[in-house]
């Protein structure tokens, strides 16, 4: 596995490892405002949708979209089983609003810095290198 990869799949563990303990924890007594967990879910699954998006890059979007979803559908329902923490319809739909806000940021960013598939870097040196032997001129032998 090349490094590049490997440090974007342990990004997406950190990413996935802080939502589940935040989503899980007790829940804060004190809020910087009223309805600041919601801007939290948001950033959270933002960020956990991109991150997961580079780590899984071959995965299809709307794949990575249900798998995410039924995380954030998990978390939800777990939070019941918790004695300070309720699910809540309003969280799961920040929640969704969160993943598509990651997968609009996946799109941009591809088509604002496409990778070039390693195919076409390997294939471009052998025609290089043909064609300038092909310009080489020939030296007559008689």
């Amino acid at each position: 596995m090349q490094y590049r990869q490997a440090r974007r799949m342990a990004v997406f563990g950190l990413a996935l490892l802080f939502l589940a303990i935040m989503a899980l924890k007790d829940s804060p007594t004190s809020q910087f405002y009223l309805g600041a967990d919601k801007l939290y879910h948001w950033i959270g699954f933002s960020v956990l949708t991109y991150a997961a998006h580079l780590a899984f890059p071959r995965i299809r979007l709307g794949s990575l979209f249900i798998w995410i979803l039924i995380g954030a559908a998990s978390i939800e329902l777990l939070q019941a089983l918790t004695p300070s923490r309720t699910p809540s319809l309003a969280d799961m739909t920040i929640n969704i609003i969160g993943i598509m806000t990651g997968l609009g940021a996946t799109q941009v960013m591809q088509r604002t810095h496409p990778e070039p598939s390693k195919r076409r870097r390997k294939s471009s040196g052998k025609r290089r290198r043909r064609r300038i032997e092909s310009e080489r001129p020939q030296e007559d032998v008689s």
